[in-house]
């Protein structure tokens, strides 16, 4: 009876114990969870002056523009649900795929032009010269100016008649050129003047690549007998591959677009010849009152932007792996 009243007893005291321990544990884990609370609060406190904006200003527009793609929706506000609708409109019809090439023609004429060209300044700018600070401002002066002065500038000077173009190719006896009313010539005007707005911000991103390049790397090749050829094929352009797939991914994204310069210097014509994407949504809206049918346009180049980002990003990790 000792021996089990002694063992009654051991019993008893491992079970408190247990239990003290069990209890601590629950305690112990409960103000983990606490604190990690805390600290995720925290972290949203510090992120809700960029968060609210962004709901406010990207992702609720977006649900809100999808929502309103599933009605026949006018100025004056929703007439009805027309689930599929303005989606099977928009499918069945030719439009949005015709314009959407154009804008897509844009980035295959602009993409080179701008990337190649960028480069060339970046690398003429880097070198010492005299006024080498002046020049880099030059050509990013550009860029600080919004679409519409840009625009306009470019509009007069590709003017039929008093543009100073025509006018110094009459100057020198050659035939004057009908920039904004030739669909051919449109597209490069469009061209011409995007490029003159924003290649100072593309050589900007090349000259600070340049910059992370070690100049032993240089310096080796110069021991070696390297060309120049040979020093930008196998030192340069690895070197700068980073920011040309950046460069590249952003100039095909603005290039998609591509509204201002169309609305202000040819107005989508010669006929429809430069009317892009985003031009085409706009005067769905704003012009024939189809806000629903617009939204549902606006949803599906979102859903195309996308699938051509989504295709960029796994072409550059394939590469670069």
């Amino acid at each position: 009876m000792p021996l089990l009243s002694l063992i009654l007893q051991r019993q008893i005291w491992l079970a408190g114990q247990w239990r003290r321990i069990t209890v601590k544990v629950q305690q112990g884990a409960g103000f983990r969870w606490k604190r990690n609370l805390k600290l995720e609060l925290s972290a949203l406190a510090f992120l809700a002056p960029f968060l609210i904006p962004l709901l406010l200003f990207y992702i609720w527009p977006l649900l809100r523009g999808v929502w309103i793609s599933f009605h026949s929706w006018g100025i004056l506000g929703m007439q009805k649900y027309v689930g599929l609708g303005n989606y099977k409109k928009l499918l069945t019809g030719g439009d949005f795929f015709h314009y959407l090439w154009n804008s897509f023609y844009f980035v295959l004429l602009i993409v080179p032009i701008i990337i190649a060209l960028g480069l060339l300044l970046a690398l003429l700018v880097q070198r010492k010269v005299p006024l080498q600070t002046t020049f880099r401002s030059i050509y990013f002066l550009p860029y600080v100016l919004s679409v519409s002065v840009i625009s306009f500038i470019w509009l007069r000077m590709f003017d039929s008649k008093n543009g100073l173009l025509n006018v110094i190719l009459d100057s020198l006896g050659l035939p004057t050129v009908h920039w904004l009313t030739s669909p051919g010539a449109a597209w490069w005007s469009i061209v011409i003047a995007t490029v003159w707005w924003t290649v100072g911000f593309v050589m900007v991103l090349f000259l600070a690549g340049l910059q992370e390049i070690s100049p032993d790397l240089y310096e080796a090749a110069d021991i070696d007998g390297a060309s120049a050829f040979h020093k930008f094929r196998y030192i340069t352009l690895p070197g700068l591959m980073p920011v040309m797939k950046i460069q590249i991914f952003f100039q095909i994204i603005a290039g998609l677009k591509l509204f201002g310069q169309v609305q202000i210097m040819t107005n989508g014509g010669p006929g429809d010849a430069t009317n892009t994407i985003i031009r085409y949504i706009y005067v769905t809206g704003f012009k024939k009152d189809m806000f629903g049918l617009a939204a549902a346009q606006s949803t599906m180049f979102c859903i195309f932007m996308l699938l051509v980002a989504a295709v960029q990003y796994m072409f550059m990790n394939r590469k670069t792996d």
